[in-house]
Protein backbone atom coordinates (compact mmCIF):
# COMPACT_ATOMS: atom_id res chain seq x y z
CA UNK A 1 0.00 0.00 0.00
CA UNK A 2 1.24 3.70 -1.37
CA UNK A 3 1.99 5.61 1.91
CA UNK A 4 0.81 8.80 -0.66
CA UNK A 5 -2.71 6.95 -0.80
CA UNK A 6 -5.11 9.04 1.01
CA UNK A 7 -6.24 6.92 3.16
CA UNK A 8 -3.01 5.51 4.54
CA UNK A 9 -2.60 6.22 8.54
CA UNK A 10 0.32 8.03 8.05
CA UNK A 11 -0.95 10.58 5.49
CA UNK A 12 -3.42 10.93 8.07
CA UNK A 13 -0.89 11.30 10.57
CA UNK A 14 1.60 13.39 8.94
CA UNK A 15 -0.03 16.63 8.57
CA UNK A 16 -0.07 17.02 12.31
CA UNK A 17 3.57 17.31 12.49
CA UNK A 18 4.27 19.77 9.41
CA UNK A 19 5.60 22.47 11.61
CA UNK A 20 7.83 19.93 13.02
CA UNK A 21 8.91 18.64 9.85
CA UNK A 22 9.67 22.08 8.55
CA UNK A 23 11.79 22.51 10.82
CA UNK A 24 13.52 19.64 10.58
CA UNK A 25 14.59 20.54 6.80
CA UNK A 26 15.21 23.77 8.17
CA UNK A 27 17.78 22.73 10.83
CA UNK A 28 19.06 20.09 8.43
CA UNK A 29 20.15 23.31 6.08
CA UNK A 30 21.62 25.11 8.23
CA UNK A 31 23.37 22.07 9.75
CA UNK A 32 25.02 21.25 6.29
CA UNK A 33 26.01 24.60 5.93
CA UNK A 34 27.61 24.76 9.24
CA UNK A 35 29.25 21.55 8.12
CA UNK A 36 31.59 23.99 6.07
CA UNK A 37 33.22 25.44 8.99
CA UNK A 38 36.19 23.03 9.08
CA UNK A 39 36.58 23.00 5.15
CA UNK A 40 36.85 27.18 5.25
CA UNK A 41 38.63 27.18 8.61
CA UNK A 42 41.51 25.14 7.05
CA UNK A 43 41.48 27.43 3.66
CA UNK A 44 41.50 30.12 5.96
CA UNK A 45 44.20 28.85 7.65
CA UNK A 46 45.92 27.46 4.74
CA UNK A 47 45.58 30.79 2.67
CA UNK A 48 45.69 33.43 5.01
CA UNK A 49 47.43 32.69 8.63
CA UNK A 50 50.20 30.49 7.34
CA UNK A 51 50.98 33.37 4.55
CA UNK A 52 51.01 36.40 7.23
CA UNK A 53 51.74 34.41 9.64
CA UNK A 54 49.64 36.70 12.14
CA UNK A 55 48.99 34.70 15.26
CA UNK A 56 45.65 37.33 15.81
CA UNK A 57 43.74 36.38 12.81
CA UNK A 58 44.50 32.70 13.72
CA UNK A 59 42.89 33.07 17.43
CA UNK A 60 40.13 35.16 15.98
CA UNK A 61 39.41 32.51 13.45
CA UNK A 62 39.79 29.44 16.21
CA UNK A 63 37.09 31.36 18.44
CA UNK A 64 34.70 32.34 15.34
CA UNK A 65 34.52 28.40 14.62
CA UNK A 66 34.14 27.55 18.06
CA UNK A 67 31.26 29.74 18.54
CA UNK A 68 29.75 28.51 15.85
CA UNK A 69 30.47 24.84 16.27
CA UNK A 70 28.39 25.78 19.71
CA UNK A 71 25.13 26.30 17.48
CA UNK A 72 26.34 23.27 14.75
CA UNK A 73 25.80 21.10 17.98
CA UNK A 74 22.89 22.48 19.56
CA UNK A 75 20.99 22.37 16.41
CA UNK A 76 22.00 18.60 16.11
CA UNK A 77 20.78 17.72 19.70
CA UNK A 78 17.33 20.22 18.98
CA UNK A 79 17.03 17.55 15.51
CA UNK A 80 17.52 14.54 17.51
CA UNK A 81 14.67 15.66 20.20
CA UNK A 82 12.11 16.44 18.25
CA UNK A 83 12.39 13.41 15.85
CA UNK A 84 12.21 11.51 18.99
CA UNK A 85 9.09 14.07 20.41
CA UNK A 86 7.64 13.09 16.97
CA UNK A 87 7.98 9.25 17.07
CA UNK A 88 6.31 9.16 20.60
CA UNK A 89 3.43 11.40 19.47
CA UNK A 90 2.87 9.49 16.42
CA UNK A 91 3.46 6.01 18.63
CA UNK A 92 0.71 7.70 21.22
CA UNK A 93 -1.68 8.55 18.09
CA UNK A 94 -1.22 5.08 16.68
CA UNK A 95 -0.59 2.86 18.92
CA UNK A 96 -4.16 2.70 21.14
CA UNK A 97 -5.96 1.70 18.08
CA UNK A 98 -3.64 -0.59 16.98
CA UNK A 99 -3.13 -2.39 20.16
CA UNK A 100 -7.42 -2.19 20.55
CA UNK A 101 -7.59 -3.16 16.81
CA UNK A 102 -5.48 -6.57 17.21
CA UNK A 103 -7.54 -7.66 20.30
CA UNK A 104 -10.44 -7.44 18.71
CA UNK A 105 -11.58 -9.07 15.47
CA UNK A 106 -9.73 -9.05 12.69
CA UNK A 107 -9.51 -11.19 9.43
CA UNK A 108 -6.64 -8.98 7.08
CA UNK A 109 -3.95 -10.21 9.53
CA UNK A 110 -3.15 -13.47 9.94
CA UNK A 111 -2.69 -15.04 13.98
CA UNK A 112 1.37 -14.93 13.48
CA UNK A 113 0.73 -10.91 11.82
CA UNK A 114 -1.26 -10.36 14.71
CA UNK A 115 1.80 -11.11 16.94
CA UNK A 116 4.09 -8.87 15.39
CA UNK A 117 1.74 -5.74 16.08
CA UNK A 118 3.04 -4.47 19.45
CA UNK A 119 6.76 -4.91 18.21
CA UNK A 120 5.77 -3.31 14.76
CA UNK A 121 4.80 0.03 16.77
CA UNK A 122 8.15 -0.25 18.51
CA UNK A 123 9.78 -0.57 15.50
CA UNK A 124 7.87 2.28 13.81
CA UNK A 125 9.16 4.36 17.00
CA UNK A 126 12.55 3.88 17.07
CA UNK A 127 12.94 4.13 12.84
CA UNK A 128 11.24 7.67 13.69
CA UNK A 129 13.81 8.51 16.35
CA UNK A 130 16.37 6.68 14.60
CA UNK A 131 19.62 7.91 12.48
CA UNK A 132 18.15 6.98 9.14
CA UNK A 133 15.48 10.12 8.71
CA UNK A 134 18.32 12.32 10.03
CA UNK A 135 20.72 10.85 6.98
CA UNK A 136 17.52 11.12 4.09
CA UNK A 137 16.90 14.87 5.53
CA UNK A 138 21.12 15.19 5.16
CA UNK A 139 20.81 13.77 1.57
CA UNK A 140 18.23 16.32 0.55
CA UNK A 141 20.80 19.16 1.06
CA UNK A 142 24.33 17.28 -0.23
CA UNK A 143 24.13 19.90 -2.90
CA UNK A 144 24.42 22.61 -1.06
CA UNK A 145 27.86 20.64 -0.41
CA UNK A 146 28.70 20.46 -4.17
CA UNK A 147 27.77 24.12 -4.83
CA UNK A 148 30.06 24.51 -1.90
CA UNK A 149 33.01 22.82 -3.89
CA UNK A 150 31.62 24.35 -7.23
CA UNK A 151 32.74 27.91 -5.75
CA UNK A 152 36.02 26.36 -4.89
CA UNK A 153 36.56 25.35 -8.55
CA UNK A 154 33.61 23.92 -11.20
CA UNK A 155 36.30 21.07 -11.79
CA UNK A 156 36.37 19.93 -8.36
CA UNK A 157 32.40 20.69 -7.73
CA UNK A 158 31.88 18.82 -11.49
CA UNK A 159 33.88 15.43 -9.95
CA UNK A 160 32.25 15.52 -6.60
CA UNK A 161 28.85 15.36 -8.36
CA UNK A 162 29.94 12.78 -10.73
CA UNK A 163 31.24 10.30 -7.77
CA UNK A 164 27.60 11.05 -5.96
CA UNK A 165 25.61 10.52 -8.92
CA UNK A 166 27.37 7.11 -9.05
CA UNK A 167 27.11 6.23 -5.48
CA UNK A 168 23.34 7.21 -4.97
CA UNK A 169 22.74 5.22 -8.40
CA UNK A 170 25.03 1.88 -7.06
CA UNK A 171 23.55 2.60 -3.72
CA UNK A 172 19.87 2.00 -4.80
CA UNK A 173 20.61 -0.42 -7.08
CA UNK A 174 21.90 -2.50 -4.16
CA UNK A 175 18.59 -2.23 -1.96
CA UNK A 176 16.52 -3.42 -5.23
CA UNK A 177 18.85 -5.91 -6.15
CA UNK A 178 18.32 -7.40 -2.22
CA UNK A 179 15.05 -6.03 -1.53
CA UNK A 180 12.90 -9.58 -1.93
CA UNK A 181 15.44 -11.42 0.04
CA UNK A 182 15.73 -8.80 3.04
CA UNK A 183 11.75 -8.76 2.90
CA UNK A 184 11.60 -12.74 2.86
CA UNK A 185 14.76 -13.18 5.68
CA UNK A 186 12.91 -10.15 8.07
CA UNK A 187 9.39 -12.45 7.72
CA UNK A 188 10.96 -15.29 8.69
CA UNK A 189 13.40 -14.01 11.37
CA UNK A 190 10.49 -12.91 13.05
CA UNK A 191 8.19 -16.27 13.08
CA UNK A 192 11.28 -17.72 14.25
CA UNK A 193 10.99 -15.49 17.58
CA UNK A 194 7.46 -15.97 17.94
CA UNK A 195 7.98 -19.76 17.75
CA UNK A 196 10.80 -19.64 20.18
CA UNK A 197 8.43 -17.35 22.60
CA UNK A 198 5.49 -19.80 21.94
CA UNK A 199 8.44 -22.54 23.38
CA UNK A 200 9.46 -20.47 26.42
CA UNK A 201 5.46 -20.55 27.18
CA UNK A 202 4.89 -23.89 27.41
CA UNK A 203 8.83 -24.68 27.97
CA UNK A 204 7.67 -26.85 31.70
CA UNK A 205 5.42 -29.16 29.97
CA UNK A 206 7.68 -29.33 26.69
CA UNK A 207 10.73 -30.37 29.40
CA UNK A 208 8.31 -33.08 30.95
CA UNK A 209 7.82 -34.69 27.60
CA UNK A 210 10.94 -34.70 26.17
CA UNK A 211 9.79 -32.88 23.53
CA UNK A 212 12.95 -29.98 23.71
CA UNK A 213 15.36 -31.52 21.38
CA UNK A 214 12.82 -31.64 18.89
CA UNK A 215 11.46 -28.12 19.11
CA UNK A 216 15.18 -27.12 19.26
CA UNK A 217 15.72 -28.36 16.08
CA UNK A 218 12.65 -26.87 14.50
CA UNK A 219 13.96 -23.22 15.98
CA UNK A 220 16.94 -23.92 14.53
CA UNK A 221 15.49 -24.60 10.95
CA UNK A 222 13.01 -21.67 11.58
CA UNK A 223 16.81 -19.83 12.13
CA UNK A 224 18.43 -21.39 9.18
CA UNK A 225 15.84 -20.05 6.98
CA UNK A 226 16.46 -16.84 8.08
CA UNK A 227 19.66 -16.27 7.59
CA UNK A 228 19.85 -18.43 4.31
CA UNK A 229 17.59 -15.67 2.99
CA UNK A 230 20.01 -13.09 4.03
CA UNK A 231 22.93 -15.20 2.58
CA UNK A 232 20.72 -15.05 -0.09
CA UNK A 233 20.21 -11.29 -0.56
CA UNK A 234 23.97 -10.47 0.31
CA UNK A 235 24.79 -12.49 -2.74
CA UNK A 236 22.13 -11.07 -5.07
CA UNK A 237 23.57 -7.55 -4.39
CA UNK A 238 27.24 -8.76 -4.18
CA UNK A 239 27.88 -7.19 -7.54
CA UNK A 240 26.62 -3.11 -6.76
CA UNK A 241 27.41 -3.21 -3.47
CA UNK A 242 31.62 -5.00 -3.70
CA UNK A 243 31.36 -1.61 -6.46
CA UNK A 244 30.02 0.58 -4.03
CA UNK A 245 32.45 -0.11 -1.65
CA UNK A 246 34.96 0.17 -4.41
CA UNK A 247 34.23 4.03 -5.38
CA UNK A 248 34.02 4.53 -1.90
CA UNK A 249 37.28 4.01 -1.06
CA UNK A 250 38.34 6.13 -4.30
CA UNK A 251 36.42 8.99 -2.96
CA UNK A 252 38.89 10.97 -0.98
CA UNK A 253 42.02 10.13 -3.58
CA UNK A 254 39.97 10.95 -6.79
CA UNK A 255 39.52 14.54 -5.11
CA UNK A 256 42.68 14.85 -4.24
CA UNK A 257 44.09 13.41 -7.63
CA UNK A 258 41.67 16.36 -9.09
CA UNK A 259 42.49 19.05 -6.46
CA UNK A 260 46.46 18.34 -7.31
CA UNK A 261 46.00 18.89 -10.67
CA UNK A 262 44.63 21.88 -10.74
CA UNK A 263 47.12 22.91 -7.84
CA UNK A 264 49.89 22.05 -10.60
CA UNK A 265 48.15 24.42 -12.63
CA UNK A 266 48.33 26.80 -10.66
CA UNK A 267 44.42 27.31 -10.48
CA UNK A 268 43.58 26.45 -7.16
CA UNK A 269 46.14 26.96 -3.50
CA UNK A 270 46.41 24.39 -1.23
CA UNK A 271 44.17 25.75 1.15
CA UNK A 272 41.46 24.87 -1.40
CA UNK A 273 43.07 21.38 -1.81
CA UNK A 274 42.43 20.46 1.45
CA UNK A 275 39.01 22.27 2.15
CA UNK A 276 37.50 20.37 -0.66
CA UNK A 277 38.44 16.85 0.06
CA UNK A 278 37.64 17.19 3.88
CA UNK A 279 33.70 18.23 2.41
CA UNK A 280 34.04 14.91 0.48
CA UNK A 281 33.39 13.18 3.92
CA UNK A 282 29.95 14.71 4.34
CA UNK A 283 28.53 14.62 0.98
CA UNK A 284 29.22 10.79 0.86
CA UNK A 285 28.38 10.47 4.57
CA UNK A 286 24.40 10.33 4.26
CA UNK A 287 24.82 7.83 1.16
CA UNK A 288 26.86 5.89 2.85
CA UNK A 289 24.36 5.83 5.97
CA UNK A 290 21.53 4.85 3.88
CA UNK A 291 23.07 1.85 2.00
CA UNK A 292 24.07 0.19 5.12
CA UNK A 293 20.69 0.48 6.64
CA UNK A 294 18.48 -0.44 4.23
CA UNK A 295 17.59 -3.48 6.12
CA UNK A 296 15.76 -1.31 8.81
CA UNK A 297 14.26 0.79 6.04
CA UNK A 298 12.45 -2.50 4.60
CA UNK A 299 11.82 -3.96 8.14
CA UNK A 300 10.42 -0.59 8.91
CA UNK A 301 8.28 -0.18 5.75
CA UNK A 302 6.27 -4.28 6.96
CA UNK A 303 5.67 -2.75 9.97
CA UNK A 304 3.95 0.19 8.67
CA UNK A 305 2.13 -1.72 6.04
CA UNK A 306 0.68 -4.27 8.62
CA UNK A 307 -0.21 -1.31 11.04
CA UNK A 308 -2.09 0.31 8.53
CA UNK A 309 -3.74 -3.26 7.10
CA UNK A 310 -4.83 -3.47 10.60
CA UNK A 311 -6.01 0.05 11.25
CA UNK A 312 -8.08 0.34 7.55
CA UNK A 313 -9.71 -3.01 8.84
CA UNK A 314 -10.97 -0.88 11.64
CA UNK A 315 -12.20 1.47 10.79
CA UNK A 316 -12.40 4.92 12.76
CA UNK A 317 -14.48 4.61 15.81
CA UNK A 318 -17.71 4.68 15.41
CA UNK A 319 -20.12 6.51 18.53
CA UNK A 320 -23.13 4.39 19.29
CA UNK A 321 -26.19 5.12 20.99
CA UNK A 322 -25.81 3.75 24.67
CA UNK A 323 -28.59 1.56 25.33
CA UNK A 324 -30.25 0.72 28.59
CA UNK A 325 -29.22 -1.99 31.37
CA UNK A 326 -30.77 -5.23 29.69
CA UNK A 327 -33.19 -6.93 31.50
CA UNK A 328 -35.03 -9.26 28.92
CA UNK A 329 -34.40 -12.36 26.78
CA UNK A 330 -31.68 -13.99 25.04
CA UNK A 331 -32.86 -14.68 21.55
CA UNK A 332 -30.64 -16.67 19.18
CA UNK A 333 -32.03 -16.96 15.66
CA UNK A 334 -31.23 -19.24 12.86
CA UNK A 335 -27.24 -18.60 13.28
CA UNK A 336 -24.69 -19.10 10.64
CA UNK A 337 -21.16 -18.53 12.69
CA UNK A 338 -17.45 -18.87 11.92
CA UNK A 339 -13.72 -18.37 13.69
CA UNK A 340 -13.14 -14.59 13.90
CA UNK A 341 -9.49 -15.56 11.82
CA UNK A 342 -11.12 -18.65 9.25
CA UNK A 343 -14.15 -18.97 6.93
CA UNK A 344 -14.92 -22.58 7.86
CA UNK A 345 -18.29 -22.84 9.28
CA UNK A 346 -18.66 -23.94 12.97
CA UNK A 347 -22.55 -23.37 13.98
CA UNK A 348 -25.27 -23.53 11.85
CA UNK A 349 -29.18 -22.69 11.86
CA UNK A 350 -28.86 -22.27 15.67
CA UNK A 351 -31.94 -21.24 17.29
CA UNK A 352 -33.16 -21.14 21.04
CA UNK A 353 -34.34 -18.40 23.75
CA UNK A 354 -33.19 -17.67 27.53
CA UNK A 355 -35.53 -15.90 29.62
CA UNK A 356 -33.80 -13.56 32.26
CA UNK A 357 -33.45 -15.99 35.96
CA UNK A 358 -32.75 -19.18 34.07
CA UNK A 359 -30.33 -21.40 33.85
CA UNK A 360 -29.58 -23.36 30.40
CA UNK A 361 -26.95 -26.07 29.99
CA UNK A 362 -25.20 -26.88 26.69
CA UNK A 363 -24.25 -30.09 26.26
CA UNK A 364 -23.05 -32.87 23.50
CA UNK A 365 -19.95 -34.21 22.54
CA UNK A 366 -16.39 -33.22 22.16
CA UNK A 367 -16.45 -31.32 18.63
CA UNK A 368 -20.19 -30.47 18.93
CA UNK A 369 -19.87 -26.83 18.90
CA UNK A 370 -20.65 -26.05 22.67
CA UNK A 371 -17.22 -23.55 23.03
CA UNK A 372 -18.02 -21.75 20.00
CA UNK A 373 -21.42 -21.00 20.66
CA UNK A 374 -20.28 -19.66 23.89
CA UNK A 375 -17.47 -17.55 22.30
CA UNK A 376 -20.78 -16.14 19.77
CA UNK A 377 -22.71 -15.54 22.37
CA UNK A 378 -20.62 -12.85 24.20
CA UNK A 379 -19.98 -11.25 20.92
CA UNK A 380 -16.40 -13.15 20.53
CA UNK A 381 -16.74 -14.45 17.50
CA UNK A 382 -19.13 -12.80 14.46
CA UNK A 383 -22.12 -14.16 13.24
CA UNK A 384 -22.16 -14.41 9.28
CA UNK A 385 -26.35 -15.16 9.15
CA UNK A 386 -29.02 -14.94 11.40
CA UNK A 387 -29.13 -12.91 14.79
CA UNK A 388 -28.87 -12.58 18.55
CA UNK A 389 -30.59 -10.20 20.65
CA UNK A 390 -30.30 -9.26 24.55
CA UNK A 391 -33.99 -7.85 25.68
CA UNK A 392 -34.67 -7.08 22.13
CA UNK A 393 -31.78 -5.23 20.91
CA UNK A 394 -28.82 -7.17 18.53
CA UNK A 395 -25.69 -7.68 19.64
CA UNK A 396 -24.38 -5.89 17.21
CA UNK A 397 -26.14 -2.83 17.33
CA UNK A 398 -24.41 -2.35 21.28
CA UNK A 399 -21.07 -0.90 21.55
CA UNK A 400 -19.07 -3.62 22.47
CA UNK A 401 -17.13 -2.59 25.18
CA UNK A 402 -21.25 -1.13 26.52
CA UNK A 403 -22.06 -4.49 25.98
CA UNK A 404 -19.40 -5.90 27.50
CA UNK A 405 -20.25 -4.74 30.74
CA UNK A 406 -23.50 -6.69 31.42
CA UNK A 407 -22.01 -9.67 30.27
CA UNK A 408 -20.27 -12.30 32.29
CA UNK A 409 -17.75 -15.17 31.10
CA UNK A 410 -15.57 -17.49 31.82
CA UNK A 411 -13.60 -19.37 28.62
CA UNK A 412 -12.44 -22.87 28.80
CA UNK A 413 -8.96 -21.75 28.91
CA UNK A 414 -9.06 -19.29 31.85
CA UNK A 415 -6.20 -16.90 31.70
CA UNK A 416 -5.48 -13.84 34.29
CA UNK A 417 -3.29 -11.29 33.18
CA UNK A 418 -0.56 -9.26 35.41
CA UNK A 419 -1.80 -7.62 37.65
CA UNK A 420 -3.31 -7.96 41.46
CA UNK A 421 -6.27 -10.23 41.87
CA UNK A 422 -8.30 -7.25 42.99
CA UNK A 423 -7.23 -6.09 39.13
CA UNK A 424 -8.67 -9.25 37.85
CA UNK A 425 -11.67 -9.51 39.21
CA UNK A 426 -12.58 -5.88 38.60
CA UNK A 427 -11.92 -6.39 34.83
CA UNK A 428 -8.93 -3.46 35.32
CA UNK A 429 -11.54 -0.83 36.20
CA UNK A 430 -9.60 1.73 38.57
CA UNK A 431 -9.79 0.13 42.38
CA UNK A 432 -11.26 2.21 44.77
CA UNK A 433 -15.09 3.14 45.63
CA UNK A 434 -18.08 1.47 44.08
CA UNK A 435 -15.43 -0.44 42.02
CA UNK A 436 -14.19 -1.92 45.52
CA UNK A 437 -18.07 -2.72 46.83
CA UNK A 438 -18.54 -4.73 43.33
CA UNK A 439 -15.07 -6.39 43.85
CA UNK A 440 -16.47 -7.51 47.17
CA UNK A 441 -19.31 -8.50 46.54
CA UNK A 442 -18.41 -10.59 43.05
CA UNK A 443 -16.15 -12.28 45.98
CA UNK A 444 -19.05 -13.72 47.89
CA UNK A 445 -21.21 -14.12 45.02
CA UNK A 446 -18.10 -16.70 43.65
CA UNK A 447 -17.59 -18.53 47.03
CA UNK A 448 -13.69 -17.34 47.02
CA UNK A 449 -12.92 -16.05 50.35
CA UNK A 450 -10.91 -19.42 51.16
CA UNK A 451 -8.99 -18.62 48.16
CA UNK A 452 -8.91 -14.87 48.63
CA UNK A 453 -7.55 -15.35 53.11
CA UNK A 454 -4.87 -17.94 51.79
CA UNK A 455 -3.09 -15.26 49.46
CA UNK A 456 0.18 -13.24 51.17
CA UNK A 457 -2.02 -10.46 50.21
CA UNK A 458 -5.19 -11.16 49.90
CA UNK A 459 -6.98 -9.58 47.35
CA UNK A 460 -3.77 -6.84 46.56
CA UNK A 461 -1.86 -10.46 45.62
CA UNK A 462 -0.24 -9.89 42.44
CA UNK A 463 -0.66 -12.60 40.32
CA UNK A 464 1.06 -13.38 36.81
CA UNK A 465 4.23 -14.25 35.54
CA UNK A 466 6.97 -12.37 38.30
CA UNK A 467 3.82 -12.58 40.64
CA UNK A 468 2.17 -15.58 42.91
CA UNK A 469 0.73 -18.65 40.32
CA UNK A 470 -2.90 -19.99 41.37
CA UNK A 471 -3.66 -23.53 40.64
CA UNK A 472 -5.99 -24.46 37.28
CA UNK A 473 -9.20 -24.54 39.75
CA UNK A 474 -8.31 -21.47 41.68
CA UNK A 475 -7.95 -19.45 38.50
CA UNK A 476 -11.60 -20.78 37.41
CA UNK A 477 -13.08 -19.66 40.39
CA UNK A 478 -11.02 -16.48 40.34
CA UNK A 479 -12.01 -16.20 36.79
CA UNK A 480 -15.76 -16.81 37.66
CA UNK A 481 -15.59 -13.70 40.45
CA UNK A 482 -14.65 -11.74 37.54
CA UNK A 483 -17.61 -12.96 35.39
CA UNK A 484 -20.33 -12.33 38.19
CA UNK A 485 -18.31 -8.55 38.80
CA UNK A 486 -21.02 -5.85 38.16
CA UNK A 487 -24.26 -7.63 38.18
CA UNK A 488 -24.11 -9.17 34.27
CA UNK A 489 -27.31 -9.92 32.76
CA UNK A 490 -25.96 -12.71 30.76
CA UNK A 491 -23.53 -15.06 32.30
CA UNK A 492 -21.44 -17.44 29.74
CA UNK A 493 -19.49 -20.11 31.69
CA UNK A 494 -17.72 -22.65 29.49
CA UNK A 495 -16.30 -25.84 31.29
CA UNK A 496 -16.16 -23.79 34.42
CA UNK A 497 -15.91 -26.55 36.72
CA UNK A 498 -13.14 -28.94 34.68
CA UNK A 499 -10.61 -28.36 37.22
CA UNK A 500 -13.04 -27.66 40.36
CA UNK A 501 -13.27 -30.88 43.59
CA UNK A 502 -16.51 -31.18 45.34
CA UNK A 503 -15.86 -28.15 47.51
CA UNK A 504 -15.48 -25.98 44.18
CA UNK A 505 -18.61 -27.08 42.17
CA UNK A 506 -20.81 -26.78 45.86
CA UNK A 507 -19.53 -23.30 45.50
CA UNK A 508 -19.96 -23.34 41.42
CA UNK A 509 -23.82 -24.44 42.36
CA UNK A 510 -24.14 -21.70 45.02
CA UNK A 511 -23.20 -19.01 42.88
CA UNK A 512 -25.84 -20.59 39.42
CA UNK A 513 -28.43 -20.04 42.68
CA UNK A 514 -27.49 -16.56 43.04
CA UNK A 515 -27.61 -15.49 39.59
CA UNK A 516 -31.04 -17.02 38.94
CA UNK A 517 -32.34 -15.28 42.15
CA UNK A 518 -31.01 -11.94 40.36
CA UNK A 519 -32.66 -12.75 37.18
CA UNK A 520 -29.56 -13.29 35.47
CA UNK A 521 -29.01 -15.35 32.11
CA UNK A 522 -26.74 -18.05 32.62
CA UNK A 523 -25.26 -20.33 29.97
CA UNK A 524 -23.62 -23.20 31.26
CA UNK A 525 -21.15 -25.33 29.15
CA UNK A 526 -20.62 -28.43 30.61
CA UNK A 527 -19.91 -32.39 29.98
CA UNK A 528 -20.46 -33.08 33.68
CA UNK A 529 -24.41 -34.22 34.11
CA UNK A 530 -24.21 -34.24 37.48
CA UNK A 531 -24.68 -30.15 36.92
CA UNK A 532 -27.78 -30.77 35.06
CA UNK A 533 -29.82 -30.79 38.21
CA UNK A 534 -29.41 -27.00 38.74
CA UNK A 535 -30.03 -26.04 35.72
CA UNK A 536 -33.43 -25.35 34.11
CA UNK A 537 -32.99 -26.30 30.34
CA UNK A 538 -31.01 -28.21 28.43
CA UNK A 539 -29.50 -27.55 24.89
CA UNK A 540 -28.26 -30.31 23.16
CA UNK A 541 -25.69 -29.36 20.23
CA UNK A 542 -24.67 -31.97 18.00
CA UNK A 543 -22.22 -31.26 14.63
CA UNK A 544 -22.65 -27.30 15.17
CA UNK A 545 -26.38 -27.40 15.34
CA UNK A 546 -29.36 -27.91 17.79
CA UNK A 547 -30.15 -31.50 18.56
CA UNK A 548 -32.64 -30.61 21.04
CA UNK A 549 -33.68 -27.97 23.50
CA UNK A 550 -36.30 -27.62 26.36
CA UNK A 551 -37.18 -27.76 29.88
CA UNK A 552 -34.33 -30.54 31.32
CA UNK A 553 -36.60 -33.29 32.45
CA UNK A 554 -38.06 -33.30 28.80
CA UNK A 555 -34.59 -33.43 27.08
CA UNK A 556 -33.03 -35.55 29.64
CA UNK A 557 -36.36 -37.94 29.36
CA UNK A 558 -36.28 -37.86 25.39
CA UNK A 559 -32.70 -38.81 25.59
CA UNK A 560 -32.90 -41.53 27.27
CA UNK A 561 -30.00 -40.96 29.85
CA UNK A 562 -31.41 -43.56 31.84
CA UNK A 563 -31.98 -42.05 35.65
CA UNK A 564 -34.03 -39.17 36.72
CA UNK A 565 -32.26 -35.82 36.54
CA UNK A 566 -32.46 -35.58 40.00
CA UNK A 567 -30.60 -38.40 40.37
CA UNK A 568 -27.88 -37.32 37.92
CA UNK A 569 -26.86 -34.59 40.92
CA UNK A 570 -26.03 -37.81 43.45
CA UNK A 571 -24.75 -39.78 40.23
CA UNK A 572 -20.99 -40.36 40.36
CA UNK A 573 -20.41 -37.05 42.20
CA UNK A 574 -17.87 -38.54 44.20
CA UNK A 575 -16.96 -41.29 40.99
CA UNK A 576 -15.32 -41.43 37.52
CA UNK A 577 -17.96 -41.56 35.70
CA UNK A 578 -18.71 -37.37 36.57
CA UNK A 579 -17.09 -36.46 33.37
CA UNK A 580 -19.00 -38.25 31.19
CA UNK A 581 -20.34 -36.87 27.87
CA UNK A 582 -23.46 -36.00 26.78
CA UNK A 583 -24.83 -38.20 23.71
Amino acid sequence: MSFLSDDHFLRQELPKFRSAIAALFFFSSIITILFLIPSIYMYQVFERVMQSRNMSTLLFLTMIVAALTVIWTALEHIRTRVLGEMANSLDESISTRAFDAVNRQTKVLSADARTMVIQDLNIIRDFVSGSLPVQFMDLCFVPLIILAVFLFHPVMGAALLALSVVVVGLSFWTQRAARHEIKRSLTASTRANEFARSVMASSEASRAMGMMPSLTGRWRDQVRGALGWQEAATHRATLPSSLLKYIRHLYTPIMLCVGVLLFLAEQVGPGVVFAAVMVVGRAIQPVDAIANNWRSFWSAQMSIDRIDRLLREAGPSRVKVTLPVPDGPLQVSRIVATPSDRDNIILTDVSFVVNPGSITAVVGSSGAGKSSLAKVLVGAWSVRKGTITLDGHDLTHWDQDQLGRHIGYVPQDVVLLPGTLAENIARFDPLGGETDRKIIEAVKIAGIQDIVSKLPDGLNTKIGPNGHTLSGGQRQRVALARAVYGDPQLVVLDEPNSNLDAIGEKGLAETLEILRDRGAIVILVTHRLNMLSYCDHVLVMNSGTVHAFGPRDAVVSRLSLGQPVRQIGQQNSASSQSGSTAA
